[in-house]
């Protein structure tokens, strides 16, 4: 491999900013990457929302596969499976962050899957739920699950929790 194909990824400093993380995560980061990645290995469901021969099921009741999560970032999530999908298949995912929170119906597009072996590596980019207009049709759109929301969302969701169990618990501080 030449120089310039390599691929550093590296413990990382994160500058003036502190970051702590709980065990068993690794903080990575990849100097081509926009995104810090941490290196877990949980359990992933994750079952079609759209393929990309038009099969479309909108409530999330598409064929379903179980896998396990390598890396996950705020972009996206790079998990192995025993089932290759399609480049640009649509997926609802289903994922437990430290044995802690549970992020169900999570929306993202398969942007890869590569052989690794007699599993699959595949790369999921996570998507907001505004963007699913770019992917489906009005009536595809339309027959969604409401609950179908990005990462972000979810993890929103999941900080105003502990953030409001903080406020109520410690009220003066």
């Amino acid at each position: 491999m030449r120089e310039t194909d390599s691929k550093v990824t590296s413990d990382i400093a994160a500058g003036d900013d502190i970051v702590s993380v709980r065990p068993p995560f690794r903080l990575l980061k990849d100097r081509r990457r926009r995104y810090i990645r941490l290196e877990i290995s949980q359990p992933i469901e994750y079952s079609v929302l759209k393929d990309r021969s038009g099969g479309f099921w909108g409530q999330g009741d598409g064929p379903s596969y179980r896998g396990s999560i390598l890396n996950i970032s705020a972009g996206g999530v790079l998990m192995i499976g025993d089932t290759p999908l399609d480049e640009n298949t649509m997926i609802v995912m289903k994922m437990t962050l430290q044995d802690v929170e549970i992020l169900d119906r999570v929306i993202g597009v398969i942007k890869r899957a590569e052989p690794d072996e007699g599993e699959w590596l595949i790369g999921v980019e996570f998507i907001t739920r505004e963007s699913l207009v770019d992917y489906l049709s009005a009536p595809e759109y339309e027959m969604v699950r409401e609950d179908v929301a990005s990462f972000d969302e979810m993890l929103r969701g999941i900080l105003n929790k502990y953030v409001y169990y903080r406020r109520v618990s410690n009220p003066g501080n």
